[in-house]
């Protein structure tokens, strides 16, 4: 997919892999809407992106709320006149510990936000996008963790990067040609994710200071601005997964591998047994096999 002369919306936009993004597409000549819970850092981001000549605005938005991305949807294309590209990117880890110790606010907190909020933009933008016949795109921001990283300490976050990667394998199926989706998978990034908790709302437990740990760990990460790269390269080269960490490749082999040896001890393939396949299931039901 051609970049220049598009307009873009990108959500968690304030910091890290958001902003790299932004300022990605700005200087390829893309209008960039920033939308960020933090407004100030949405601010400071649409202003860097106005200084490579495009259209820019910055919105205060929390995907958690609908209502939140559908004024955003409203803003952006009144001010660029088309939106063709969205990069659903906010994103929330809660603190490290495991999962029998964590509590149903927090699993609220990082399904809201990180699928929910995916879902939001999904249903706002996704039938605009339909309905204007252009060329458009979604991305939806993974992780390592959705190819099958468990992070140990995070397990509600490794479910919630599964469940994008679900999502976004459906979604790219139900939409029409011409509207692509892709699934952005980084694993460790220099950006501000481990202060998710200090900008956490009261109904999720509230705000409490952000991980020492993870803050050290993402020091040592991937260039924000890296990501940034392969994930515009992506969307040009319409590429569904767009990876970052070449490494996550044997976990990715791993996993493959131990399913492949459960199929093999436990239901091997057989004459007739695609019988049971969901589609001629269906397509037996319809009338049409």
């Amino acid at each position: 997919m051609e970049l220049a002369g598009t307009s873009a919306v990108v959500t968690g936009a304030g910091n890290g892999i958001g902003r790299a993004i932004a300022l990605a597409l700005a200087a390829e000549g893309v209008n960039v809407a920033v939308a960020d819970i933090e407004e100030d850092a949405a601010a400071r981001v649409a202003s860097e992106a106005a200084e490579h000549g495009v259209g820019s605005l910055a919105m205060r938005v929390d995907v958690v709320e609908e209502d939140h991305l559908r004024q955003l949807a409203d803003r952006a294309w009144e001010r660029f006149g088309s939106v063709e590209l969205l990069f659903n990117n906010a994103g929330v880890i809660h603190p490290m510990k495991p999962l029998v110790e964590t509590s149903a606010s927090e699993l609220d907190w990082c399904f809201g936000v990180n699928v929910g909020g995916v879902m939001n933009g999904i249903r706002v933008f996704g039938p605009r996008f339909v309905a204007s016949e252009r060329a458009c795109w979604i991305v939806n921001t993974g992780s390592e963790h959705s190819l099958g990283v468990p992070h140990l300490q995070a397990g509600l976050y490794t479910a919630t990067k599964h469940a994008v990667l679900g999502l976004s394998d459906v979604l790219r199926r139900e939409l029409p040609e011409g509207v692509g989706v892709s699934v952005l998978c980084p694993g460790i990034v220099e950006s501000t994710l481990w202060r998710a908790t200090e900008r956490r709302h009261e109904a999720y437990g509230g705000a409490e200071p952000g991980n020492e740990l993870g803050a050290a760990a993402m020091a040592l990460g991937l260039p924000a601005e890296d990501i940034a790269a392969r994930a515009l390269r992506g969307v040009r080269d319409e590429e569904f997964f767009i990876v970052t960490h070449p490494h996550v490749v044997e976990i990715a082999e791993e996993r493959w591998r131990g399913a492949e040896a459960a199929f093999a001890a436990q239901a091997p393939r057989y004459d007739g047994d695609e019988q049971y396949a969901a589609d001629n299931v269906l397509a037996r039901l319809s009338g049409s096999a």
